[in-house]
């Protein structure tokens, strides 16, 4: 792997440096980067600009590490809350476990900052290999950095960029085809719950895939029909009460995981209408419980389990070769068809709910 020698340097920054770049004492540098939660907010966000400004990583345990790598896997989650990831963890628990090797899992809660200073403690806890799932695009250089110092990187679930390891899908075809799955029923209005595009270039590429099927059928995108929203029954069902109060409700609803199609579902029942008679919704992801939700989902199954699987096998396998680790390869996915989709009536009632009746 080519080693940019700036980045090195760069990385190899003092303590005192950043103390002097972001104009605070020695002891309160130390005190965010240890004690983040301790340490005022505005405090640790200026350590931490200064910190990525300089690549410097606070290394507490240099000396005792001897310079050398563990065996211990650092697994990136966005959220241990969604069962995707959740899944994602246990393959990539299984190869550690039967590989000898034991994983250190940090959750950003979809933070770009929080992500950041996980990445800087796994630096500093010297892990011998790395596993994302999904990076926020503020942090790809950093992961570059990391990977420069021969730590093997796998970013899941997405392509974040043309210079990082990735095992994930291809989102943009996975919602085509969720879209143009509605479209053939004969849904013409389809409202998109989608997650974070800020930070996760996965749901920029689905959001891709929802305007293309759209432009292909001479559809203008109505903003009004795009929500977006962090993978939550609950924040599934608010914006699907927003939607059904807009003059002309969706006939359809296509959602960028399954927990927020389980709660547009919940929203959807709760004001006296019905799935799929009166609204389709597909879910995305095919978590455990879409199969067993009244009505079973309709949604797209992603290998969430051979995501995590192949990734840890990859990242082990490059530690003990100790070659540069390079893999850039998309998994499939499939439209599992249940009972949550249906063609439209002839005429829908496509007038929105009034407040009082949500």
């Amino acid at each position: 792997m080519k080693n940019n020698e700036n980045d090195i340097k760069k990385t190899r920054a003092t303590i005192k440096d950043v103390a002097e770049k972001a104009n605070v004492s020695l002891s309160t540098v130390s005190r965010a980067l240890r004690d983040p939660e301790k340490t005022p907010p505005a405090t640790v966000r200026k350590v931490m600009e200064a910190v990525e400004s300089l690549n410097y990583v606070y290394n507490a345990t240099a000396g005792s590490l001897s310079g050398r790598r563990s065996n211990t896997i650092g697994v990136m989650l966005p959220s241990p809350a969604y069962s995707a990831f959740g899944i994602n963890l246990l393959g990539i628990q299984d190869v550690c476990s039967a590989r000898n090797y034991s994983c250190r899992v940090a959750s950003s809660q979809f933070s770009p900052e929080a992500e950041r200073l996980a990445l800087h403690r796994f630096h500093e806890q010297r892990i011998g290999g790395l596993i994302l799932c999904g990076v926020d695009k503020s942090n790809i250089q950093y992961v570059k950095n990391l990977e420069n110092e021969d730590i093997p990187c796998v970013v899941l679930w997405e392509i974040p960029d043309d210079g990082l390891n990735y095992i994930g899908i291809d989102n943009e075809r996975a919602a085509y085809a969720g879209m143009k799955y509605l479209m053939d029923l004969g849904h013409r209005r389809i409202a998109l719950l989608l997650g974070p595009i800020t930070c996760a270039a996965r749901n920029f590429d689905r959001l891709v895939g929802y305007k293309k099927v759209l432009a292909e059928y001479g559809i203008p995108v109505d903003e009004a029909l795009i929500r977006v929203q962090p993978p939550s029954f609950l924040l599934g069902k608010e914006s699907m009460r927003a939607f059904l109060k807009l003059p002309e409700r969706p006939t359809a609803v296509l959602c960028a995981n399954d927990y927020l199609a389980i709660g547009a579902i919940r929203a959807i029942t709760e004001a006296g209408l019905s799935v799929p008679e009166d609204i389709s919704v597909c879910g995305f992801d095919d978590v455990d419980v879409s199969a067993y939700f009244n009505p079973p989902l309709t949604t797209i199954k992603t290998p969430c389990y051979q995501m995590g699987n192949m990734a840890a096998d990859m990242v082990i396998d490059a530690l003990e070769s100790q070659k540069p680790l390079r893999v850039q390869y998309l998994l499939d996915t499939e439209l599992v068809v249940r009972a949550t989709c249906n063609r439209p009536k002839e005429k829908p009632k496509t007038k929105g709910i009034r407040d009082e009746e949500l």
